[in-house]
């Protein structure tokens, strides 16, 4: 079975070169070894040396594509040290664009963020990868979010604007199921990944008790996922609502329900992450007090 160095090795690719080539069977515990975070149904390719025939590094595709602002996959690429800069992170690169092309799509996105001005940019712009959105994380003090949320929810209620079935319960009685399926058509992800952190399985998962379900009519129309990471702070991992309620009601109601939850909790802050199109949100989050605590990077390699 090909697998990674258990024991120091000399590579001299210059010498030597290297092959690229489709994973195999026997290569996967090489490819989550060096990939570890992408998920089981992405495409792997290997770089393989030319003297021991081991894998020295490894790009995987994942099988969802992103529609906007071009049609794509996200990708991932990792290199052993020893054998960095000399072509093979490029090579990787090269080859998973060339099936990518063939495929019909028109970039090629990076599965992980880059934080801002850091280090980590400069190889990947080196792979003719550009930024094309940025991803801000902020930091919003609850106490401030009650106070405005609830008079606006109350006021939808006076005048007949929240349906009398509708009901936000938590996701530790909602159907999980069906909170999986609005997931997956709202913002994707990866089907067994977010079943194990709806059913508290899996690092992350999503706190039973703050995270809510917006159910109308016995339907799954909304929700808002969350997990603690201290003592104060939580994390807003999702707010999806069903296109027919967006723009209305239900995303005040979901946060407003969201943010008492996990006050009752000890939780005094939410941190969540905004990209370019939530101008609204992001001046919004300003106007309440919150911060800017990082900035990342989508980075996207045009194809056509």
């Amino acid at each position: 079975m090909r697998k990674l160095l258990a024991v120091p090795t000399t590579f001299d690719i210059a010498a030597s070169g290297f092959s690229i080539r489709s994973a195999a069977a026997s290569d996967r515990k090489a490819c989550r070894m060096l990939l570890p975070d992408m998920p089981g149904a992405a495409r792997f390719i290997v770089a393989v040396d030319g003297v021991h025939g081991l894998v020295i590094g490894a790009a995987a595709m994942a099988d969802q594509r992103r529609s906007r602002p071009w049609r794509g996959s996200g990708i991932a690429v990792h290199v052993i040290q020893p054998c960095r800069r000399r072509g093979v992170g490029r090579a990787l690169c090269n080859e998973v664009a060339r099936l990518a092309l063939a495929e019909g799509d028109e970039a090629l996105y990076l599965a992980q963020r880059v934080e801002m001005k850091a280090p980590d940019m400069k190889p990947w712009q080196q792979l003719k990868f550009d930024v094309c959105e940025t991803v801000r994380e902020h930091e919003l003090p609850l106490a401030s979010l009650e106070p405005l949320l609830a008079p606006l929810v109350e006021r939808f209620r006076r005048r007949g604007g929240i349906p009398a079935d509708a009901s936000i319960v938590p996701l530790l009685s909602a159907d999980r199921e069906a909170v999986l399926q609005l997931h997956l058509q709202g913002m994707g992800g990866d089907r067994a990944t977010l079943w194990n952190k709806l059913t508290g399985n899996a690092p992350g998962s999503f706190h039973p008790r703050y995270s809510c379900v917006l159910v109308v009519g016995g339907r799954t129309l909304g929700c808002i996922l969350g997990h603690r990471t201290s003592e104060t702070l939580a994390v807003v991992d999702a707010t999806i609502v069903a296109p027919e309620l967006r723009g209305g009601w239900a995303n005040l109601w979901l946060k407003l329900e969201g943010t008492r939850n996990a006050m009752s909790q000890g939780v005094s802050h939410f941190q969540f992450t905004t990209f370019d199109q939530y101008a609204d949100t992001r001046s919004f989050t300003d106007r309440l007090g919150g911060v800017t605590t990082r900035v990342w990077a989508l980075m996207a390699r045009r194809l056509t």
